[in-house]
């Protein structure tokens, strides 16, 4: 087989019309060019150039093969800079599952802070429950998921955890007369309630929670999305549960207040999670990368 060189530099010469340039633009020597130019042709059993009074032009076999190899070669250095500039994490895609939780406990300050050091990397971001952002890495539509606990996964999905956060019961004005006690969750029970669906992690954080303290749960409103909760408590339509990172905002504004439970509610966790049996781009590695470090830098 012909070495892909030779092509290279035949189809400088070929361009230049002159083994000179040629060998300016390689790097290298007219005399290099010229010998290289001739094994080609030795090999091919024809010749390519012929020399004219301004230099070389092809002949009709050189202009030939000139059409396939100028194509060739035109490939060979596109593809070899698209590695180049993923090598380099100048550019790439990487494709996120995400729930509207993760994203805003964390993910949203640590893309801001990827992109800013990794401009040319490009995000999708699928933002859609913990269920089926699972689904959709162990399928391969995501490179990643970054989703809240409890998770129960298995192999080869993995997860790793990347921040906590705390669930706090909020309320709305017209439940005014909650401010500043303590309910056990016993005492839910005469105030109407607003969970996300079933089989949503949330909702199975909150189900967990009442039946550890045998306390059955009926909840007044569901609802598909934890963003929901907080508009709908300020609505006086319920009290709900929500990360308090979500119901700040409308905490400082008076909008509604937390309600302190007597039992604990455990912290939860962001968590990374990765498909082992699907291997990961050099962006979606350097972000996995990212993540973690990240990840252990907030833990401090």
């Amino acid at each position: 087989m012909i070495s892909y060189d030779y092509y290279r530099v035949f189809c400088s010469a070929a361009r230049h019309g002159n083994f000179t340039r040629a060998a300016e633009e390689l790097l290298t020597t007219q005399s290099s060019v010229s010998h290289t130019i001739a094994n080609l042709e030795r090999q091919l059993g024809c010749q390519l150039f012929r020399r004219t009074g301004r230099g070389i032009e092809l002949t009709a076999e050189g202009r030939r093969l000139y059409e396939f190899a100028a194509a060739g070669c035109e490939q060979f250095q596109r593809g070899e800079a698209e590695i180049t500039n993923a090598v380099t994490l100048d550019s790439g895609v990487i494709y996120l599952g995400a729930t509207e939780i993760a994203l805003r406990c964390f993910l949203i300050g640590a893309l801001g802070r990827f992109h800013r050091s990794r401009p040319g990397i490009k995000f999708r971001i699928s933002n859609d429950s913990t269920t089926s952002a699972v689904e959709a890495l162990r399928a391969g539509s995501v490179d990643l998921a970054v989703v809240p606990s409890p998770l129960s996964l298995t192999h080869p999905l993995r997860q790793r955890p990347l921040c906590s956060f705390q669930d706090i019961l909020i309320a709305g004005p017209q439940f005014a007369a909650l401010r500043g006690r303590k309910l056990h969750l016993s005492e839910l029970s005469g105030y109407p309630l607003i969970c996300l669906d079933r089989g949503t992690t949330t909702r199975a954080f909150v189900e967990a929670l009442f039946h550890r303290h045998n306390v059955p749960l009926s909840p007044d409103m569901e609802t598909a999305t934890s963003d929901l909760i907080v508009p709908l408590v300020r609505e006086n339509l319920g009290l709900g549960f929500v990360p308090e990172i979500l119901a700040a905002e409308a905490i400082e504004k008076g909008e509604v207040f937390p309600v302190p439970l007597i039992e604990a509610v455990e912290r939860r966790q962001v968590c990374l999670a990765v498909n082992e049996s699907r291997p990961l781009s050099l962006a979606a590695k350097a972000f996995e990368r990212f993540l973690l470090q990240e990840g252990r830098i907030g833990g401090r």
